[in-house]
């Protein structure tokens, strides 16, 4: 039977495969992390779940065996990687890709000035790093634990406070990146304005930088923190990638996915 793969990780990837189940669609989820399977917990029946990290090779051998006829990408706006992957496997395969991406939430296009209380927009981590090196002796990290090694300029000369996710992996990877423990707060979101303001009060924070994420990844309600006590924000755009079938919307990612799969294999 042919399906859809659809690269999930994301709250959204939960919504898109509650829907295509609904609309009837066959398809396999596939996510990069153990913890990432619990977001299909709720949907019934229960979808196959890939976990597993798939090179290029693999990827296009699982589109073959599993006679995959359209790629749903829902992974997270910063999943720059595996993105371009897919991007290149489904042109190579000669199938469709169809891309959902939550909106930005991002205030700027460009970098603005500098002033108590404002957002800067910046195009990257590595100027995310600068900024902090210029501004701000308490500063508040939530870009993930991945991009903690690049702070280590930063953690040398400032107080840093790290916000990971509660697994193991990512404790292991905030410690080894150089933080003690007490400077690293791990929890999981959503998180409400009213627990954001506390803990920058909580830390003294005078300096947050996030990425820009989306709604869904909690950032309005950061930078909506951020404004109420005047702390300033740093902002780290998406990365730019060129993506075919860009969707922003969930209902349009799932009809163009109905488009193209067909009707006969909707319902075959």
């Amino acid at each position: 039977m042919a399906m859809i793969l659809l690269l999930s990780g994301t709250s959204e990837g939960r919504t898109l495969s509650a829907r295509l189940r609904a609309e009837g669609l066959p398809f396999v989820a596939s996510v990069t992390t153990p913890e990432a399977r619990q977001l299909f917990a709720g949907v019934d029946p229960p979808p196959e779940v890939l976990v597993k990290r798939l090179s290029g090779d693999a990827m296009a051998t699982f589109l073959r065996e599993r006679r995959v006829r359209v790629i749903l990408d829902a992974t997270h706006p910063f999943a720059q990687r595996i993105s371009e992957k897919a991007i290149q496997v489904a042109a190579q395969e000669h199938i469709p890709y169809v891309r959902y991406e939550r909106p930005t939430t991002s205030p700027a296009p460009t970098p603005v000035a500098w002033e108590v209380g404002e957002v800067i927009t910046v195009p990257d981590m590595e100027t995310a790093v600068q900024v902090c090196l210029q501004r701000g002796s308490r500063v508040f990290l939530t870009t993930g634990t991945k991009t903690l090694p690049m702070f280590h300029e930063v953690m040398a000369c400032k107080w840093v406070m790290a916000r990971v996710l509660p697994t193991v992996a990512s404790l292991s990877q905030a410690l080894e990146a150089g933080l003690p423990p007490a400077q690293i707060l791990a929890l999981r979101g959503p998180f409400s304005q009213e627990l954001e303001c506390a803990l920058l009060r909580q830390y003294r924070i005078d300096l947050l930088v996030t990425k820009d994420s989306g709604a869904a990844g909690g950032v309005d309600t950061k930078l909506a923190a951020a404004a109420a006590l005047q702390v300033p924000a740093v902002v780290v755009s998406r990365p730019l990638v060129t993506y075919p079938n860009l969707c922003h919307d969930l209902e349009q990612a799932v009809q163009t996915v109905i488009t193209l799969m067909g009707e006969g294999v909707k319902h075959g």
